[in-house]
This record gives C-alpha cells, sequence and structure tokens, in this order.
C-alpha cells in the first residue's frame, strides 16, 4: 500500500515541478505532494497523473483540501482509498464511550450500552467483547438478527453472559443512555424512536440527526493527541493535517486492516494514543454538555422510581 498526504503550498525545488505545479517527496515509502494551486485545472490533471504514475492507492488530504478538491479529485480516480479517520473512531469507540463516562463521574459498570448495526458481512463482531466485559448489560439492535442469536448462544452457555438483541423500532433505543450508530445512516437511524437525552456516536457514517424533540448530543469525530514522536513524524509532512487521520495512515503502514481486532487495540493502547475532544453538529462539545446529559437522564430515573 503506497500512501500520498496531500497538500497546497509552495514548490520548492526544481524547475520541472513549478511548471507542473507539483512536487512530489518521498517519505518512509510513501509521498508527501504539495499542489501550488487548488483552483488550477492543469494542476489537478497533472495531480491524476502523479497518483497513477507512483501506484499510489491511499490518500490523505490536507485541512484546505479537504472539501472541493478532494471531491474532484475522487471523481477523477477509480478505487481510491480515501482516509477520513473515521477507521480509527471504529477501533476506538469502546475508548470514546470511556472518555463520555469519565467525564460524566459515572462507570460503565453501571450503565448500558446500546449498539446498532445493519447487516454488514465483513463486520467483525468480536468488537463487542469489550463492551460485554465492561458494561452492565450490552443491547444490541440490528436486522442481522440470526447471526446475533448465535453470539447470544455461545455467550450463554460459555460465560453465562447474556446480551439482548432486538429490532423494534418503536422500542429499542426509547431508554438508551449511550448509542453506538455503526453504519446506520441518517434516514435508517430516523426510523427508531430514540430517547431525546441520549449520546449517539456515529461511527462509519457522518450523521447529523436533528430530530425536532432531540435534545441530546451527537458525536461524528473525535481528537487525539500522540507521542512526540508521532507528532515529530507529523510535522515532516506537514501542519495542516489532521492528526487522527495522519495516525490512521500509520495504522494503515502497520498493515492494520488485516489484523486481528485484539491487535489493532493492542498497537494503539502501545500507541498511547489518547482522545482529546468529542466534535458533533455544532463543532466541540464540552465536558458541560456531556455532564447536564448525564443529570437530565438521572432525573428521568428518579422520577420513574
Amino acid at each position: 500500500m503506497i500512501i500520498a498526504y496531500i497538500k497546497e503550498g509552495r514548490i520548492e525545488n526544481g524547475i520541472f515541478s513549478r511548471i507542473l505545479g507539483i512536487e512530489a517527496k518521498n517519505f518512509e515509502n510513501n509521498y508527501v505532494i504539495t499542489i501550488a494551486n487548488k483552483n488550477k485545472k492543469y494542476i489537478k490533471k497533472n495531480l491524476i497523473k502523479y497518483i497513477k504514475k507512483l501506484k499510489i492507492d491511499t490518500i490523505v488530504f490536507s485541512k484546505e483540501l479537504e472539501k472541493e478538491f478532494k471531491q474532484e479529485i475522487c471523481l477523477m480516480l477509480e478505487k481510491i482509498n480515501i482516509l477520513n479517520g473515521k477507521k480509527l473512531m471504529e477501533y476506538m469507540e469502546f475508548e470514546i464511550l470511556k472518555y463520555i463516562i469519565n467525564k460524566q463521574n459515572t462507570s460503565m459498570n453501571k450503565e448500558d450500552i446500546y449498539i446498532v448495526f445493519k447487516r454488514e458481512i465483513n463486520l467483525d463482531l468480536n468488537f463487542l467483547k469489550q463492551f460485554i466485559q465492561n458494561f452492565k448489560t450490552v443491547n444490541v439492535v440490528t436486522n442481522d438478527i440470526e447471526r446475533l442469536k448465535n453470539v447470544q448462544d455461545n455467550l450463554l452457555e460459555n460465560d453465562g453472559i447474556l446480551i439482548s438483541i432486538s429490532n423494534n423500532k418503536r422500542k429499542a433505543l426509547k431508554r438508551a443512555k449511550y448509542i453506538i450508530n455503526l453504519n446506520l445512516n441518517k434516514e435508517e437511524l430516523e426510523k427508531y424512536k430514540i430517547n431525546r437525552d441520549a449520546i449517539i456516536i456515529n461511527i462509519k457514517e457522518d450523521v447529523k440527526y436533528n430530530v425536532s424533540s432531540f435534545d441530546g448530543v451527537n458525536i461524528n469525530y473525535f481528537g487525539i493527541d500522540c507521542p512526540d514522536e508521532y507528532m515529530e513524524k507529523f510535522e515532516q509532512i506537514g501542519e495542516n493535517f489532521d492528526i487522527v487521520k495522519l495516525y490512521e495512515s500509520i495504522l494503515i503502514c502497520y498493515n492494520a486492516y488485516n489484523m486481528k481486532i485484539e491487535s489493532v487495540y493492542e498497537r494503539i493502547n502501545k500507541d498511547n494514543i489518547k482522545i482529546t475532544e468529542l466534535i458533533g453538529n455544532n463543532g466541540k462539545i464540552s465536558d458541560e454538555e456531556l455532564q447536564k446529559i448525564h443529570k437530565a437522564n438521572l432525573d428521568k430515573m428518579r422520577k420513574l422510581v
């Protein structure tokens, strides 16, 4: 796998590079590509030629190239992998829940987790283990009932653990405080009746859940902190890159996509990757907002007693 880190900037070396408006530098068996002007059509065409010539199959775009430019380049290419940080978010979904619960001053073993996903052939259900081992109860909401029934039977027989499985759109998420939406899009998620004070973490898709009655928190992205050795490496690539995407590219270099999910967890833990912020519909989510939601759910529970 060959990765290109593409950014806009000044072309420093070579008359030929200046004429083309593109400069490519080797970086640890990958490439850092600088383009002179993102608005020039001939530069976009030359970039496509470079990507094909260098046999690049994965791209990380800098922040200034993330919108229209990225879309145009993707339309010109076939079978290219654009890193968007979502794969790392998938690997760190348990850590995201841990971050939230710590901010709310509660504990996992007192809380229920709801995990919603639609049928997906390549989905590794081993990700459920961390939640089963740490949360009070695990509630799976899915249309893949048959496959989950097998998991449920194995857990009950081998470990004496019972997980809840449902796909009742009216009741399944009605009282959920913490929801991991693994792969549903906006239209699919809005078919469910959801607790108005829930925290929804959208993993594979950006979902702007904005049903009028919803007063909860909708999370689509996150920020991380990396050790100095990685930050120094990232500085060589360029300043205006998202650290989540850069670290995701490091995992790809370790062949994480072909590793067992437990091995990826170990790698992330060994690298000491820490979550620094959560990002929702309107930007960064404050600690106060998370605590406010927790209080709203506690008040609701007290009224039911």
